[in-house]
């Protein structure tokens, strides 16, 4: 009796545990990629434009590690900050397209337009698995500028 009751409690507990806290993967789950956007967003409110953009161009910074990163984009889709893919800085990527054809920079530019932060989802190619998957992204408008992170989701 005692050993069902203590499986019993034990599939409650799996199952109310909240989704996104632990991956085996070593991707960051949902709530570090909401954590590490905001500890931006606050760095900027804390430390201005020139200063925040230096830190978020640091592949050793406070906001790049390993696949949690934090990449930051103007309201015009330009670049202005990414940690890990330095080559994109100072372009415009309205029309950047998955391999589905779906324009995220844009649809992130057109919503942020309206919204103060949301979650999109696109397709890109995970740099552990080396495979096309689906990525899940944050994002933060603060002034002019789109603070970015995502996760790849878990399969």
């Amino acid at each position: 009796m005692f050993s069902r009751l203590y499986l019993g409690l034990l599939l409650s507990m799996i199952a109310l545990a909240p989704a996104g806290i632990v991956r085996a993967d070593g991707a960051p789950s949902k709530d570090e990629v909401v954590a590490q956007v905001k500890k931006a967003t606050e760095f900027y409110k804390a430390n201005g434009r020139d200063k925040t953009l230096a830190e978020m161009n640091n592949k050793d910074g406070i906001f790049a590690k390993g696949e949690d990163y934090v990449d930051v984009h103007d309201m015009t889709g330009v670049c202005v900050a990414h940690p890990v893919s330095p080559g994109i800085v100072g372009l415009n990527r309205l029309d950047q397209a998955d391999p589905s054809g779906k324009q995220f920079i844009k649809e992130i530019v057109e919503t942020a337009k309206s919204k103060p932060n949301g979650w999109i989802t696109y397709q890109r190619k995970n740099p552990v698995s080396g495979k096309i998957e689906k990525k899940l992204a944050y994002w933060e408008r603060k002034d002019d500028l789109i603070f970015k992170a995502g996760t790849y989701e878990a399969g």
